[in-house]
């Protein structure tokens, strides 16, 4: 009986894999590198926040009413003096009012007492870090810087104050009126153009606020000074539908005394 024929195995006739080349680890390591930096440091992600815009401008319309009371109060302390005699000094009256709000919270870091009862706080952008270790909630970073508050106090309570006074005079001088003297008109025409470009500045700003919800004035633009919840637990401390009078009162002389 013949033997039968001896097929040659499959692994006889097939030819060994061909080994990866030495470094191929390294270029396989270099591809993976990133991914595995993003993944290990996440320290570097920036924390995206967004701040309530309806609570910035209640914070603005609080810091309104808590002025327009404390001026109410001031006037009734005169009211037995000679009748009028505010009106002619209310342009400095307003002025000292804000002055005493900002020297009582921005001066000495606390916000302001509309910002207080909206849980905000300013914020010096500039120097807030935006990644690191030290950031949780996006909300850390110091207050304004004293540069930055006395800038503040420069371009909103001076530069009421020295509107609202070059206003009463130029209409009590009628600068407007085409009997005056040349020099008289082309004054009344720069206040007017000046006017007119603070308007249009303001609602260009209100445009990025609207969109951005950074920076509603363009004060705070300017001084690069955000606002920011002081506690990230809560967006406000209370509703702004809800207050009333005596409590507005309350929180201010708190931070008056």
């Amino acid at each position: 009986m013949a033997d039968p024929k001896i097929l040659p195995s499959p692994s006889a006739s097939t030819e060994p894999p061909s080994s990866p080349p030495p470094d191929a680890w390294v270029a396989e390591s270099r591809l993976l590198l990133p991914q595995w930096e993003s993944m290990r440091d996440s320290t570097k992600i920036v924390i995206p926040i967004s701040i309530s815009r309806v609570n910035q401008f209640d914070a603005a319309r609080l810091d309104v009413e808590m002025s327009a009371m404390l001026k109410e109060q001031l006037v009734k302390v005169f009211s037995l003096v000679k009748p009028g005699l505010l009106f002619h000094y209310e342009p400095e009256l307003d002025a000292f009012l804000e002055f005493l709000i900002w020297r009582f919270s921005i001066w000495v870091d606390k916000p302001t007492p509309g910002n207080a009862l909206m849980n905000l706080r300013y914020r010096d952008e500039r120097t807030s870090p935006k990644t690191g270790k030290e950031v949780r909630t996006g909300l850390e970073g110091p207050g304004l810087s004293v540069y930055q508050k006395i800038l503040y106090c420069i371009s909103t309570v001076g530069g009421q104050y020295i509107w609202s006074r070059m206003q009463s005079f130029s209409a009590f001088r009628r600068w407007g009126d085409s009997e005056q003297r040349p020099l008289a008109r082309h004054a009344w025409g720069l206040v007017k153009h000046a006017e007119g470009l603070y308007r249009a500045s303001s609602f260009f700003n209100l445009l990025l606020f609207l969109y951005g919800g950074r920076y509603k004035t363009i004060v705070e633009r300017v001084l690069k000074a955000r606002l920011v919840y002081g506690s990230p637990n809560m967006n406000r401390a209370v509703s702004f539908e809800y207050m009333n009078r005596q409590l507005v009162w309350n929180e201010f002389s708190v931070y008056l005394f």
